[in-house]
């Protein structure tokens, strides 16, 4: 289902529109799916970095638990 939407843009905000679209590869509704989720997809990603180098030091220390435990059993 297509839905219709009218707004009014600054002259300047419109050229920039039409730039971007004229520079992409992908279909205007595609493009414009793109533009909003790439923010959603960067913050995503921050916390997943950001999760991993706070978890690194814990994890760090349970593989060196579990080597030592493993190099007693040989």
């Amino acid at each position: 289902m297509a839905r219709q939407l009218q707004i009014t843009l600054p002259e300047d905000t419109m050229q920039l529109l039409d730039r971007w679209l004229a520079s992409s590869d992908y279909p205007e509704n595609e493009a414009i799916k793109l533009s909003i989720m790439e923010p959603q997809r960067n913050y995503l990603k921050q916390q997943l970095k950001e999760g991993a180098i706070v978890r690194a030091e814990r994890d760090l220390n349970l593989a060196q638990d579990w080597f030592s435990l493993e190099e007693e059993l040989w």
